[in-house]
């Protein structure tokens, strides 16, 4: 046998009795492995949610840049292209959050001003309705009147839960403004990405002709190319099929004068961005905010909203983003659920471009 044999024997050996080595101490130390990979997640993802935002915000900016005089060859122009997009990209989305909470806001507040009013009522009524109905069942009976608190008691026990709750030992503002630090800090690296974007191009490029081969390098460049485009055409449909949902419930809610129909016409809206459930979690709000009011404008309204997401997940979600992803309904929700388990909210976005780019690359090998 050759020394080069050997050598590669050699070589295969050590690798295989290191990796052997490290699943051994993986999974013999599983708790303390998971407790590190969450105390670096801790560390990095604002890096990874900073990406995000600059990759999203790239579509808008990318889209600005071929508005703001793509063919001109003038100095100021092309020194101030990038940043003036930017900018533009940015203000987009603040007046269109701005839009959004100059419509929600007042309506949260009328809400809140009813519910501290009508809740003692609904709840003396509903005890009523349950004392009335409960003959057949006198331990039920019998509890209620032992519990017997007021409307205006219960809604005063309510709120001072909710205030333990929120400064008490886990603090919930304290939770809250830590995510408000993490989302300032991905917002600062975004832009620092959106601004060097051809320099960290340069730089890879540079690296990948450095050290892979060609082969390598065009396999790279193909994954990159279907996860970009399955990306993009994921937010941007996902975005158009929020615009149109909104507008939808809207129009819907005024014809069948409900109440709040710009409001809840905009979380429902708001809420589709999520995928496949989006839809319901903005229509719970709708119901939570229509029955202080009218409970019959409810029922209404929740035959009305289901009645509209079956449009939706049938003919408009599979014409603006199911073919533009390109990925099975099962998988969709598959994703989504194994993306909250594993990244919450986050997981939320992004558990179906990632798992449609799989898709792809899997049908594609």
């Amino acid at each position: 046998m050759s020394p080069n044999e050997n050598n590669g024997i050699y070589k295969t050996t050590t690798r295989l009795i290191i990796q052997i080595a490290v699943i051994l101490l993986i999974v013999l130390n599983f708790n303390s492995f998971i407790n590190l990979i969450k105390f670096i997640w801790g560390i990095i993802s604002p890096l990874f949610l900073g990406a995000g935002i600059a990759f999203v915000l790239n579509i808008i900016v990318s889209r600005y840049e071929r508005i703001y005089f793509p063919n001109s060859r003038n100095g100021f122009i092309l020194k101030t292209r990038r940043t003036v997009c930017i900018f533009l990209s940015i203000l987009t989305v603040v007046l269109v959050l701005f839009l959004f909470l100059y419509i929600l806001i007042p309506q949260i507040s009328q809400f809140i001003h009813l519910l501290s009013t009508q809740l003692p009522t609904m709840y003396e009524k509903t005890v009523e309705w349950i004392i009335g109905h409960s003959e057949k069942y006198p331990i039920i009976k019998q509890r209620i009147k032992e519990f017997d608190i007021s409307g205006e008691a219960a809604l005063n026990k309510s709120l001072e839960i909710m205030n333990s709750w929120a400064f008490g030992s886990v603090s919930f503002i304290g939770i809250v403004f830590g995510k408000m630090i993490e989302f300032v800090l991905a917002i600062v690296f975004s832009i620092y990405i959106l601004f060097d974007k051809n320099t960290v191009k340069k730089n890879y490029q540079k690296l990948s002709n450095n050290y892979l081969s060609s082969k390598t390098r065009e396999q790279l460049a193909k994954i990159i190319k279907i996860t970009n485009d399955t990306f993009s055409n994921f937010f941007l449909g996902q975005f158009k099929e929020a615009v149109i949902l909104g507008i939808l419930c809207t129009i819907g809610m005024i014809i069948l004068r409900l109440p709040y129909p710009t409001t809840i016409g905009s979380v429902v809206g708001l809420s589709s961005i999520i995928p496949m459930v989006g839809a319901y979690i903005g229509a719970i709000f709708g119901v939570l905010l229509i029955i202080v009011v009218d409970w019959f404008s409810a029922v209404i309204f929740l035959l009305f909203i289901i009645i509209l997401q079956q449009i939706e997940s049938n003919f408009i979600y599979p014409k603006i983003v199911g073919a533009s992803i390109g990925l099975p309904g099962i998988w969709v929700f598959a994703a989504i659920v194994v993306g909250t388990g594993l990244m919450g909210f986050l997981g939320i976005l992004l558990g179906v471009p990632i798992v449609a780019t799989i898709y792809k690359l899997l049908n594609q090998s």
